[in-house]
């Protein structure tokens, strides 16, 4: 009888008979179109990357743009029809210009009771029905590209029972448990609204490996596949310029990338003294020559005030890791009371061989005074993800089993003088989120969560299904609620749900439907709720 773990090695280890080491790279036979984030494609490539039929690459800098995936050569994989490969452009097409539109995509989300959305962008699911509409058109010549995609989104945003935050007015609305220190309202006003934004749009250039332009495109930074610490298209992307590599560098000892960005961040009426603060990333990806399939990665973030900007904190990201270490006209430390930094270091392994790909990210909400307290509290203010994915063969399907764990919150230091940061929320106008939504994990502050999932690939496209688990608000809770209602009055959710994603007619379609209980919803009260999403993509132009 074999032990869980030894259970566990075996399942990790059997070959689902696809890609060996001793096989030659990647031969381009052709590519599929991928057309954003989280998108079925994209999901799809991924998976498509453990059998051995995409070009590997490390997937830790993501853009929510149009992109295409190279296809290798003889790739046995049950394609769909929506995922067709196409021969890529030659010479003469990357030279001229080429003009063509976008898939009108529109994205609708119902939810019974309360409130409940994901990885959806500048949608934002409230009670009732949803609905995102997006289009727009994509243009290249030589180094050139840019991209014009508006999303216009509307919500019927039905009542539903909000917890007493203080205020009155507009800001009764506002955030429950940090109203005044996060622009994440429980609620967006008292009815019907609409509203729109550039969406995946950007203006680029790229040349000798090296690109720069202005976008307003949602990043993913990580390995993440439910979910990301630092940067996902859980809320809109924001208007930003950037520099960096075009791909993958080679650097002698591996490959490397690099993006540095500036943006500007939008508040809502939901929050008090809102403005538009500054939000500037560097971003730094490596996989090592020696060891095939191995990337790792690191980002940091700074958000900080517009008004108190000098020259110096246009360069925050370059500044030293310390506190202490730091040089401004703040006070005798360095701090600048007027920044809010979040950053993370991840890594993803891919093993083809044995169809397994095995990943992390591991952030700090706060960085410390010196290095000596660093050595003295490596937990301070951390959060970590932890996944992987395992694929099998079933005749000409491909099975995927999947499994991811989020953790925002922390025990330790609750109470004490020093206190614990939470994960997005800041005072002075320096919280994580744009347009009212979170710019890190969908789950929000001081949260984990729980995601195993099973998917079948096929010449159809995908089916499976999902079971998962949320606890929200923890940190709140330890800090007042444990102490106010007693043990066991935690907010945490389960949810079961079907999901599919296939091609009628030339419409790709896909729709996720859930049934949740969620056990002390913002402790207030236990609430089931049902929620169903349907996305139908029409591509306007042929290949």
């Amino acid at each position: 009888m074999r032990t869980p773990i030894a259970a566990l090695a075996a399942f990790l280890a059997a070959a689902p008979c696809v890609a060996r080491p001793d096989e030659p790279p990647c031969t381009p036979g052709g590519v599929i179109e991928i057309n954003g984030l989280g998108s079925p494609e994209d999901d799809l490539a991924r998976v498509a990357e453990l059998t051995g039929s995409v070009e590997p690459h490390s997937r830790l800098i993501r853009r929510g743009g149009s992109s295409d995936e190279v296809v290798c050569a003889g790739a046995d994989f049950p394609w769909p029809p929506f995922a067709t490969p196409r021969a890529g452009p030659d010479d003469a097409a990357r030279r001229g210009p080429t003009v063509r539109a976008l898939p009108l995509r529109l994205a609708s989300v119902w939810n019974w009771n309360y409130p409940s959305g994901d990885n959806d962008g500048l949608l934002w699911a409230g009670r009732g029905l949803s609905q995102l509409l997006a289009a727009g058109g994509e243009a290249r010549w030589g180094p050139f590209s840019a991209a014009l995609a508006p999303e216009v989104t509307w919500s019927e945003n039905r009542a539903f029972e909000l917890v007493p935050n203080g205020h009155t007015g507009t800001l009764r609305f506002a955030n429950a448990f940090y109203p005044g220190a996060i622009d994440l309202p429980q609620r967006f006003g008292a009815g019907p609204f609409a509203t729109w934004g550039p969406g995946q749009s950007y203006l680029r250039v790229d040349a000798w490996n090296v690109g720069a332009g202005i976008s307003t495109e949602n990043r993913w930074f990580g390995p993440g596949v439910r979910n990301a610490i630092i940067m996902s298209n859980a809320g809109p992307g924001f208007p930003h310029v950037f520099l960096g590599t075009s791909r993958p560098a080679d650097i002698v000892v591996g490959k490397a990338e690099a993006l540095v960005f500036w943006g500007r961040l939008e508040r809502t009426r939901f929050v008090a003294n809102g403005g538009h603060p500054l939000i500037n990333g560097l971003v730094l990806t490596y996989e090592p020559k020696w060891i095939p399939g191995l990337s790792l990665g690191g980002a940091r973030v700074f958000v900080q005030r517009w008004k108190d900007l000098t020259w110096r904190e246009w360069l925050s990201v370059f500044q030293t890791l310390e506190k202490k270490g730091l040089t401004s006209e703040y006070g005798p430390t360095g701090d600048n009371p007027f920044d809010n930094q979040i950053a993370s270091l991840f890594g993803r392994w891919v093993f083809p061989e044995s169809g397994l790909e095995i990943y992390f990210e591991w952030a700090r909400e706060d960085y410390n005074w010196s290095w000596w307290s660093t050595i003295r509290e490596p937990d301070w203010s951390q959060g970590y993800l932890v996944g992987l994915q395992k694929i099998f063969r079933a005749g000409t399907r491909v099975v995927r089993f999947g499994l991811e764990l989020t953790d925002l919150q922390e025990l330790a230091g609750l109470g004490s003088a020093r206190g614990v940061p939470v994960y997005y929320v800041h005072g002075g106008d320096l919280d994580y989120t744009n347009r009212g939504q979170l710019l890190g994990a969908w789950i929000g502050p001081g949260a984990d969560s729980q995601t195993f999932a099973v998917d079948v690939f096929h010449r159809g496209g995908r089916i499976g299904g999902y079971l998962e688990r949320v606890r929200r608000n923890d940190a709140y809770y330890w800090e007042v609620i444990e102490r106010t209602q007693g043990s066991f009055s935690h907010d945490a959710e389960v949810a079961l749900g079907l999901r599919q994603a296939l091609s009628v007619g030339r419409l790709e379609i896909s729709w996720d439907a859930s049934a949740a209980y969620r056990q002390n919803r913002d402790f207030l009260k236990h609430e089931p709720n049902l929620k169903l999403g349907v996305t139908v993509s029409l591509p306007l132009t042929r290949s």
